[in-house]
């Protein structure tokens, strides 16, 4: 299957919003998206962008479907006081008719490239622990997995935990 893979643009954050609905559904996560099309475009592409996206659309040849979205990466760059310059790759995702096609790598390597131009030494996400087909994909082409490897967990504060943290008591 023949796709392009491009800048994600403000008029996708409906698409967009729709697969990132998919994916939370497909983790029992639901009810977790708080989000909707609006804020996720005023929060990419606005005037100080909190992410990059890449999406993947089908390409003109395919029986007139141009422009339909079937996957995306969604990234954003930050900093390891060990390594230096990172990005963080937040969700990857391909509809289900689209997948085993190398649609996923091939949206994970254009963000490796924009990575690599941009200085960065490493790439860092989260995988589920029961998603072990995700895993041993991530593994084939490179990944480590920092939990096994070096005892490391990734730890969330949120919500009203953040609030209190903060001193703000809302």
């Amino acid at each position: 299957m023949e796709c392009i893979v491009r800048p994600a643009q403000s008029a996708d954050c409906d698409h967009l919003m729709g697969m990132i609905r998919e994916i939370a559904e497909y983790h029992n996560l639901l009810d977790e998206v708080k989000i909707n099309s609006q804020v996720l475009s005023a929060d990419g592409f606005g005037g100080d962008p909190f992410y990059q996206c890449l999406v993947a659309e089908l390409a003109p040849e395919q029986e007139g479907k141009q422009g339909h979205l079937i996957g995306y990466a969604l990234f954003f760059f930050g900093y390891s006081v060990n390594t230096g310059r990172i990005v963080y790759l937040e969700n990857l995702y391909v509809v289900s008719e689209s997948r085993g096609q190398g649609i996923g790598k091939k949206l994970m390597s254009e963000v490796a490239k924009l990575a690599l131009a941009r200085g960065c030494v490493e790439m860092k996400f989260t995988v589920a622990e029961w998603n072990v087909r995700a895993l041993a994909w991530y593994r084939q082409l490179g990944a480590q997995d920092k939990t096994e490897a070096g005892g490391w967990h990734c730890v969330e504060l949120g919500g009203e935990a953040l609030q209190r943290l903060a001193g703000d008591r809302r």
